[in-house]
């Protein structure tokens, strides 16, 4: 402290300690502007991050992507709370004291010795009721009479602050939208898992009798503007008291926010101070615990704990956790350094009675609990004078030798973790600038392409050729119907007289039984043969079925190369590919030609039963064998009956056999299949310089095979905006 600073009164000492803080607080704007730049450049960065992800990345750059952190976008908004609050501490233009402690402490009679104010404005349970709102009192020079401003909630405010905690503590469904919803519905019952528990009942007792069962009596101050009133008028918002001893409980203090009171301390050289009155603690009212961290955060300057020790008294398990929740609230202020304990002593014949041996027992003990506070002091705090001397002027003189170190170390500590911070967001930015390396780099993209292209397709067609293997001495079911049914037709349209006839008109037309005879033969054969012809189209067809199997494995990869379906594919693809992909145009090609001549082949198998329909082969069925086979006794046949008993004798026998022959070929389509993908799988996979062939091609075609290198362009520029988005982030980090 400086010669120029021992002449000031206390007064003058507080007064221009708060003209240095609101001179500080413009390097505290400094600093907020610069970290919600930083937020902004960040939170520009994931989102564009996010655009570039749902579009589809390579898997390196989408990983590269996923591991910036941009957690640290909560982090920028806790010390954004953290540099608000200092930034409003330093444009206070008071130093704030809040007073806390749980009910019936002696709260409210120290607030009363302090400020000279009656009960009626500050109340206490030694009268039955007490105050039920935050209340400011600040001290002001020459004021004869107290004098305050009322701030309500706005029904948004009420329902998020108060009626929200409520229904969320207790589990209750169907949070009011509006205050009529609140008035016309009550709060659901208690749910039955709540039902035991003595503590939820009675807050929920706080939320029906209090807030609900008294709406009409304040809900006309919700939203209500800010009122000034006078002394006599203030009870009427701040306390629980009946009005003019009618037995009507006033409720206005539950639409009330803060009431801020000004008055003139009894005090000499106050200057300009404030006492922040918090409702006492340990009731089961929700909301006094919210107010006191949401006070503490964002008002207090110091904190003046408040506590008359009872019989038996321990620092127990209750104390310290309010310390810890004061803790916690303040953050990087050093709680320790900027707060008192008060003990207070009671007298003999008061409520508890003469307690001085236990103030001096907890005084003693405390050092042995994790409280940690700069002083602790025994008063009275009924006493005005008493408590004046033992706890006012010890505070005053402190705050005005210390807070400027409080506010250094505070404003210290903040600034640690905006460095901290910083550095955080440099190696996350570093990250993000090399994140994107690759992405318009079409060789890379090219090469992780290809490979998965091979991976895939070497997987689909081993795994289709292992099916063909696994399947090849299987019958081929189509082809088995084919010639089940070419036979019933053979077997039904014998192409064979219908009656003799016709044999006997045959016979005229030539005038002779062995060329009518002859000529049946010939035309029965003939007649036979043309119901297996068909036979080559429908195995034909289902050769191209296996075909098709195949395109079905090729198409996903290749299908931008050629916009038609089934084995044409085969055909397109086949005139794309370079003469020089020796290996790979072999390939299509064989497969888009593979033809088993089937007609040949069955028209062999059936052929070689149809011996006995040759004329040549087969004398006219005059002898007495054909007699004997006739076993007609009534009467000899005629020639007419011998030649249509032979006929239908030599095509039963015919079809028969060749029934038999074509059952030997019927897995002989799968086996041809299992040869031809065989084949085509060698060509495209196995042989050798083959994976080269694949790749020059492709690198020719890659615009239409892969999606990714049509949106080269498009990357290039998502790229350049990256890059400068990460650029701007630099420049506002440092």
């Amino acid at each position: 402290m400086n010669s120029t600073q021992l002449n000031l009164t206390r007064a003058q000492r507080i007064e221009q300690i708060i003209k240095q803080r609101k001179a500080f607080s413009a390097k505290i704007q400094g600093d907020k502007a610069a970290l919600e730049a930083r937020k902004s450049a960040l939170v520009n960065l994931k989102k564009h991050r996010e655009e570039l992800l749902a579009r589809g990345l390579d898997s390196i750059s989408a990983q590269r992507l996923g591991d910036i952190d941009f957690s640290l976008l909560d982090k920028i908004d806790t010390l954004l709370m953290s540099v608000q609050q200092l930034c409003d501490r330093a444009l206070r233009d008071t130093l704030n004291i809040a007073v806390i402690g749980y009910a019936r402490q002696g709260k409210s009679r120290l607030l009363r010795s302090l400020t000279g104010l009656n009960n009626t404005v500050i109340p206490d349970g030694g009268e039955g009721y007490c105050t039920g709102t935050l209340s400011k009192i600040r001290h002001e020079d020459g004021l004869q009479e107290a004098r305050a401003k009322v701030e309500f909630y706005s029904w948004h405010d009420f329902r998020d602050q108060i009626l929200s905690p409520y229904y969320q503590t207790l589990n209750l469904d169907f949070l009011p939208i509006s205050i009529d919803e609140f008035s016309q519905n009550p709060p659901p019952a208690l749910p039955s898992d709540k039902r035991d528990s003595e503590i939820d009942k009675a807050r929920y007792g706080h939320l029906r009798k209090d807030y609900y069962s008294n709406l009409q009596k304040y809900r006309h101050l919700l939203g209500k503007p800010p009122v000034n009133i006078i002394e006599k008028q203030i009870r009427e918002y701040v306390t629980q008291d009946t009005k003019d001893g009618t037995g009507e409980k006033i409720a206005n203090y539950l639409a009330v926010k803060e009431v801020e009171i000004s008055c003139s301390f009894p005090a000499d050289d106050i200057g300009k101070v404030m006492l922040i009155d918090l409702p006492g603690l340990g009731d089961t009212n929700l909301i006094d615990a919210e107010r006191l961290i949401k006070t503490l955060k964002e008002e207090a300057d110091f904190i003046l704990f408040v506590r008359r020790p009872e019989a038996n008294a321990v620092w127990g398990e209750a104390h310290i956790k309010l310390y810890q929740t004061a803790r916690e609230a303040l953050g990087d202020l050093p709680l320790s350094r900027c707060c008192f304990m008060v003990l207070n002593r009671t007298k003999e014949g008061t409520e508890g009675g003469d307690n001085s041996y236990r103030c001096q027992k907890l005084q003693a003990e405390l050092k042995e609990t994790p409280i940690r506070v700069e002083r602790c002091a025994i008063a009275d705090c009924s006493d005005p004078e008493e408590a004046n001397i033992q706890i006012l002027e010890p505070i005053l003189n402190y705050l005005v030798e210390k807070i400027e170190d409080i506010d250094r170390e505070y404003a210290h500590a903040c600034q640690k973790r905006l460095e901290l911070l910083q550095q955080e967001i440099r190696v996350e930015l570093d990250k993000a600038e090399k994140a994107l390396a690759q992405y318009g780099d079409s060789d890379l993209l090219f090469e992780q392409l290809f490979e998965q292209f091979w991976k895939e397709l070497t997987n689909d067609l081993e795994n289709l050729l292992a099916y063909f293997s696994e399947h090849r001495h299987d019958k081929d079911v189509e082809f088995e119907e084919r010639v089940k049914q070419a036979i019933a037709d053979c077997r039904e349209d014998t192409g064979i007289p219908v009656n003799i006839k016709q044999i006997a008109e045959r016979r005229n037309l030539f005038g002779s039984y062995n060329t009518a005879y002859n000529e049946y033969l010939h035309e029965i054969r003939t007649h036979f043969l043309q119901h297996f012809l068909a036979l080559d189209s429908g195995m034909q067809l289902s050769l191209e079925n296996r075909k098709i199997l195949v395109v079905k494995a090729l198409k996903p990869r290749l299908d931008g190369l050629a916009d038609i379906e089934g084995t044409e594919f085969l055909r397109v693809i086949t005139a794309k590919l370079p003469e020089n992909a020796t290996n790979l145009k072999l390939g299509f090609q064989t497969l888009s030609q593979f033809n088993v001549t089937w007609a040949g082949r069955i028209q062999r198998q059936v052929r070689e039963n149809l011996e006995k329909l040759r004329p040549d082969a087969n004398p006219v069925p005059f002898s007495d064998v054909a007699l004997d086979e006739l076993k007609l006794d009534a009467k000899l046949p005629t020639q007419e009956e011998l030649i249509l008993t032979a006929l239908k004798k030599l095509h039963k026998e015919a079809a028969d056999k060749s029934e038999q022959a074509l059952h030997q070929v019927l897995c002989e389509p799968s086996l041809d299949a299992y040869f031809m993908v065989e084949e085509f799988v060698d060509r495209v996979l196995r042989a050798k310089g083959v994976q080269l062939e694949w790749r020059i091609f492709l690198r020719k075609v890659s615009s239409q095979v892969w999606s990714e290198f049509k949106e080269m362009e498009k990357r290039t520029k998502l790229q350049q905006i990256w890059q400068q988005l990460v650029v701007t982030a630099k420049e506002v980090n440092g």
